[in-house]
This record gives structure tokens, C-alpha cells and sequence, in this order.
């Protein structure tokens, strides 16, 4: 047995069990980010999609090459493309999280902005539901300008909220690690943080709380694509339009 999935079986085997003895299976979708043009990295992120029959969520930043990716997932099965961003500029003050939207912006430009994002997903033929803010970074008023173009929102970390506005839909496994540079997040790292997930969800029995699962094709190493071949072979994505 490879590796990952030895330590897959031993790290998450007992709570997935747990859960099976519940007569419940986690519900777990995988969102990517960062995409701006095709890339020999965003080929093979495409084919593992296919090859793991994986739904997946691409967050594109519109100042990219939109036709062209958003042709690319249409030859892919379950690969949809959500917004990411503006042009995915940090706009924070000196020492604040980095993110594209400040205290400063107005509401009417920042749905502007937004509006400015759509009608580029729409010319590229494939009608953006969901927002992705850069830097997982979700200031009040972009929330509130979502709420004016009728998207739900994707940041990282919170737990699935239909009925809020606007509606989220969160990941929270990221496979990366970012700081001093970007490596693989270690497989024993990782598991033990989605056994923490579904043991969360299992006591409260939150059974159809989502787990989402983060990927960022540009900077994976070779530890992450190896990983990511490993995870979706046990954990089958659902598609994120699926939960929303």
C-alpha cells in the first residue's frame, strides 16, 4: 500500500469508521485557486480531475485569459470557475491581512468592480455563482456588494451558511504550507487536521457539514501532487454546486 494511503487508514480509518457506523459519509468538495491562463500545472490539475472522477471549483481572477480556461473546463467534466478577485492586487494597509478590499472602498465601486468581474465570466461563456476573495480576505462591504449581484461567497475556515447573505461555502484543508515559501503541508499534518473536521462534525452530529478541500495548482510540489492522487482515491469529492 503507498504510503499516503497507509497513513490515510491509520490518521482518518477509525473516524471514518465511526461515521460508517453511523450510517453517514463525510461530505468533502476540493476548490483550487489562482488560476489566470492553461498551464502545464492547470493541465494536470484537469486531468486529475478526471482521472479521480473529482468535482472541482476553479477560482479564476478575471484579468486572465477567461476564454481560454473557461474552454478547457468545459471539456472537463464537474470543473466549474468561480471569481477571484478583481486582479488579485493586495490592497490592505501597510501591516493589516493582505486583501483587495478595504475599509476605505466605497460600496458603490466596489460593486462596480464586482459587476466588472461578471460580465468577464460571461463573455467568456461561463456564468460565475460563486465569489472567491484573494488572500481568503472577506470585508463587509464586499459582502455586501455580493449580495447585490445575487453570488455566494467562498473564504476559508467558516462552516456552511445557505441562508446567510450572501450564502457560504467555505474550504478548510489546505494541502500547502506558505510561510517561509510554498511546500506541501506534510500528509501526517493534513489528516490530522481533517480527522479534528470530521470528529467535530460527528459529535455534533453536523453530518452533511461540508469539508473543503484546498488546492493551489501553480505552487503544489511534487509531495502535493503525489498526496492529491493518494486523497481523492478514498475521499470522493461532491460538487460544489451540489452544497449551495
Amino acid at each position: 500500500m503507498p504510503l499516503n494511503r497507509l497513513l490515510i487508514a491509520v490518521i482518518v480509518g477509525p473516524e471514518r469508521l465511526l461515521w460508517r457506523v453511523g450510517g453517514q459519509a463525510p461530505q468533502v468538495w476540493w476548490r483550487d485557486d489562482d488560476a489566470r491562463w492553461p498551464t502545464l500545472a492547470f493541465e494536470r490539475l484537469l486531468d486529475l480531475s478526471t482521472r479521480r472522477a473529482a468535482p472541482l471549483t476553479v477560482a479564476a481572477v478575471p484579468d486572465g485569459d477567461l476564454a481560454a480556461l473557461a474552454e478547457a473546463c468545459r471539456a472537463t467534466p464537474g470543473v466549474e470557475l468561480a471569481i477571484h478577485g478583481f486582479r488579485h492586487q493586495n490592497r490592505a494597509a501597510p501591516g493589516a491581512p493582505s486583501g483587495e478590499v478595504n475599509d476605505q472602498d466605497r460600496l458603490e465601486d466596489v460593486v462596480s468592480e464586482l459587476g466588472a468581474a461578471v460580465s468577464a465570466f460571461a463573455r467568456a461563456g461561463t456564468p460565475a455563482t460563486l465569489f472567491v476573495p484573494p488572500w481568503n480576505s472577506v470585508h463587509p462591504t464586499l459582502s455586501s456588494a455580493l449580495v447585490v449581484h445575487g453570488l455566494a461567497l467562498s473564504g476559508y475556515g467558516q462552516a456552511r451558511n445557505a441562508s446567510a447573505a450572501p450564502p457560504r461555502l467555505d474550504a478548510h484543508l489546505d494541502v500547502m504550507r506558505w510561510k517561509p515559501r510554498p511546500r506541501f503541508r506534510g500528509a501526517i499534518r493534513f489528516l490530522l487536521r481533517l480527522r479534528r473536521l470530521l470528529a467535530q462534525r460527528r459529535r455534533a452530529r453536523a453530518w452533511d457539514e461540508p469539508i473543503g478541500l484546498l488546492t493551489h495548482h501553480l505552487d503544489h510540489d511534487p509531495a502535493a501532487w503525489a498526496f492529491l492522487e493518494d486523497f481523492l482515491t478514498v475521499f470522493r469529492p461532491v460538487a460544489s454546486g451540489d452544497l449551495r
